[in-house]
């Protein structure tokens, strides 16, 4: 029997047993990192040989079932076959077993060398050592001739003293020369690369700077050729060209015109102080980075790294909490006090620490600290670096984006597809590393990413549902990509398609809305099948949703069935002048859920998809933009009725707008249709072909007509009320009613 790797299980169970023997002794931490990833790689052979022999046993069972039991008679070879069967199951079962068990104990083994780490770990770090003042007192008694070697390892080389000698002299000296000759040659640099003499301030600082730079370098090369690179030599040129290229970096995202002066308004004034507290704080670092690999020929060592690293710390985190402090009182980190108080008492504590003796416990706050300090830094400089260059690459007109945006059929003006999505990738991309770099900082190992590795690609269980991180980021990608498809496609149907471009514009908008629901509904689809998502499994989620809809949700389902009906019988379209209830304007927007009517006034009202199915409608424009108008006029009762009918008549064909002989509606015509009171009430009746025109027409009509009337002393009428005096029913003045005399 053997597990999925080949890897014998007597074998397995001898490793695991060996371990476990040893694990009871003292051991150190590279030791049971080696037993844990040996306990891996058997744990992980094994649950392959679970899944295997598992699926073999369900093959098997079913063919068994297929066979069916013993029958008598049968033929031979049906009877050979299910022995085979059988004892091929047995097997399988056995193996099936000794799997299990290796796999239980793989764990348990496991468990206990995380503990065991964990323990020796907690140890290690909290173990008390000298503090400052006793590691003071043991370098003083270091003797004489340490000292003495001390010297001459820091101050002599090759049996010479390090000054005296005539090659580091003249290596001294090409570097100083090349330093020169760069430094005055800047100008003319800048004119062949900028095609100027007169640098801007932030290109004249930088060729300074690599003018320094090419000078440490090349006195560095010229040391190490001639065999004259001292440790004290190696010191000097490793901290002051480690200062001067980080101080150049931060000259450059610090300037007026860098990044961060672009997300930071700082004035000059602020920025300086900033400025010097991270140049010290570079330069501290390339020395302890720089002398932490001279160190280990230290004379000294173990007694003087010890003591001269906590001096040393102890400078770094002065310094660190000086920025701390400095930093927060500026605007844009003003409105994080608390955040501030915790940085400075992690410092403080780390301070502490180092002072009185708990050595290993500070360098791993005072690495773990620095190290998160810098990847926070590093990703507001990277993430602000990242939106400006997408920021700038959507705006800027130059070959490659004109060339794309003609490609795309974009204009000149408008922004590239996609920068949004690219930006967010981007700075999500940042983040992540400085999550993991912060994470690395505080001590997870390369062991410790293996797993979250793993388990991001391969999954975890969650009670019976499987959850693999790595397919939902594809299915997440993947439906972004499906989103914008999408958007594309109703862009060159809208745009560019011959498909639908004969169709009238509401026929359209129908078309483009379904083809974008289609497609968000299949991108869903699809993403959710990638993230390993069971479809037919949607059908219980939606029965078990189906309670829901029938209470809460009823409204909204009734809406948003009704908009696919609107969407595939088009009662209404885009453009059409409709009347809801009071609300009469156009169809701005069909969604699934609403429709926009823009009202006459310009107000925009968002009617629910079932008022449109279940109340009453009219659409104007349904059949056809033709309208049919009754004007109304009233003329005085002595008027012409002939020559009114004739006049209203002449005004009506005389309008270019107006239908005449069209089989859509019938010619002008003038109808008298009540005699009031008042007046003569003519009606004069058109029809239009454009409905949206009708305002425009009606004042036209309204206007003409009764210049025509007047202008032929046809008098308009008004209304009026006749009053008739009774003499006997006059009152007097003192307010008494005369009484009516004779029969009167």
């Amino acid at each position: 029997m053997a597990d999925a790797s080949g890897t014998p299980v007597s074998q397995a169970s001898a490793t695991l047993q060996s371990i476990h023997q040893d694990l009871s002794k003292n051991v150190d931490l590279q030791q049971l990192l080696s037993w844990q990833k040996t306990v891996r790689v058997i744990s992980d052979n094994a649950q392959q040989c679970i899944i295997e022999r598992s699926s073999n046993l369900n093959q098997i069972d079913k063919s068994l079932g297929i066979l069916g039991s013993t029958i008598a008679g049968e033929p031979k070879n049906l009877s050979t076959l299910r022995q085979k069967l059988q004892d091929t199951q047995k097997n399988l079962s056995g193996e099936l077993a000794t799997c299990k068990v290796l796999a239980v104990a793989s764990t348990d083994l496991s468990e206990q060398i995380s503990n065991k780490r964990d323990a020796l770990h907690d140890k290690l770090l909290l173990r008390h050592d000298h503090s400052i003042w006793k590691q003071a007192i043991a370098l003083q008694s270091v003797s004489a001739a340490t000292w003495i070697d001390e010297q001459h390892f820091w101050l002599a080389h090759n049996g010479r003293s390090v000054l005296a000698q005539q090659n580091l002299q003249i290596s001294i000296g090409i570097g100083v020369v090349i330093f020169v000759l760069l430094f005055f040659l800047r100008a003319s640099l800048a004119k062949i690369i900028y095609r100027t003499l007169k640098l801007p301030v932030l290109q004249h600082n930088s060729y300074h700077y690599i003018s320094l730079l090419a000078g440490i370098l090349a006195t560095a090369t010229a040391t190490y050729f001639t065999n004259t690179l001292s440790p004290l030599i190696a010191l000097i040129l490793g901290t002051w060209g480690g200062y001067i290229f980080i101080s150049m970096l931060l000259a450059l995202a610090l300037s007026s015109s860098g990044v961060v002066s672009r997300h930071l308004p700082w004035r000059p004034q602020t920025l300086r102080p900033t400025l010097r507290t991270l140049r010290f704080i570079a330069a501290l670092s390339v020395l302890g980075l720089t002398w932490a690999n001279i160190s280990p020929n230290d004379p000294l060592s173990p007694i003087g790294p010890i003591f001269f690293g906590s001096i040393y710390h102890l400078v770094v985190l002065g310094a660190v909490f000086w920025l701390v402090w400095q930093t927060g009182d500026r605007k844009s980190f003003r409105g994080y006090p608390l955040l501030r108080i915790l940085i400075s008492l992690a410092l403080i504590a780390t301070a502490i620490f180092a002072i009185i003796g708990y050595r290993n416990l500070s360098y791993y706050m005072f690495f773990g600290l620095l190290m998160s300090l810098l990847a926070f830094g590093m990703g507001l400089f990277f993430s602000w670096a990242s939106a400006d260059f997408w920021m700038h690459t959507a705006r800027k007109a130059g070959r490659w984006q004109h060339l794309l945006r003609q490609r795309l059929g974009l204009k000149e003006d408008q922004p590239l597809p996609w920068i949004t999505w690219f930006s967010a990738i981007s700075y999500a991309a940042v983040w992540l590393c400085v999550v993991a770099f912060i994470l690395y900082a505080w001590g997870l190992t390369h062991t410790g990413f293996t797993l979250i590795g793993k388990y991001f690609i391969t999954g975890f269980s969650i009670g019976s549902f499987h959850i693999q991180p790595f397919r939902w980021v594809i299915a997440a990608l993947l439906l972004v990509l499906l989103f914008n498809i999408n958007a594309l496609v109703q862009k060159h149907l809208s745009d560019h398609s011959r498909i639908i471009g004969h169709l009238e514009s509401g026929a359209r908008h129908s078309v483009l809305s379904i083809v974008r629901y289609m497609g968000f509904i299949i991108a869903v689809l699809i993403a959710l099948s990638t993230a390993g998502v069971a479809l037919h499994n949607l059908a219980i989620i939606a029965g078990a949703l189906s309670v829901g809809i029938g209470f809460g949700l009823q409204n909204i389902v009734n809406n948003f069935v009704s908009g696919l009906i609107l969407l595939l019988e088009r009662p209404i379209r885009v453009g059409d002048w409709i009347q809801v209830g009071t609300t009469q304007g156009y169809v701005q927007k069909m969604s699934i859920r609403y429709t926009l009517i823009l009202t006459f006034d310009r107000t925009e009202v968002f009617v629910p998809n079932s008022e449109l199915i279940s109340g009453q409608v009219t659409n104007w424009m349904y059949t056809n933009s033709v309208l049919r108008l009754m004007i109304p006029f009233s003329t005085a009762h002595d008027a012409d009725i002939p020559l009114v009918k004739q006049l209203l008549v002449a005004e009506g064909q005389n309008h270019p707008d107006v239908l005449q002989d069209d089989p859509r509606g019938i010619p002008p015509t003038a109808l008298l249709l009540d005699v009031n009171e008042n007046a003569l009430q003519f009606y004069l009746r058109v029809y239009l072909e454009d409905c949206n025109k009708s305002y425009n027409v009606q004042t036209d009509l309204r206007a003409s007509v009764v210049e025509s009337l007047l202008r032929h002393n046809v008098t308009l009428a008004h209304q009026q009320q006749d009053v008739h005096i009774i003499p006997s029913r006059i009152l007097p003045t003192d307010g008494n009613m005369v009484q009516p005399t004779g029969g009167h």
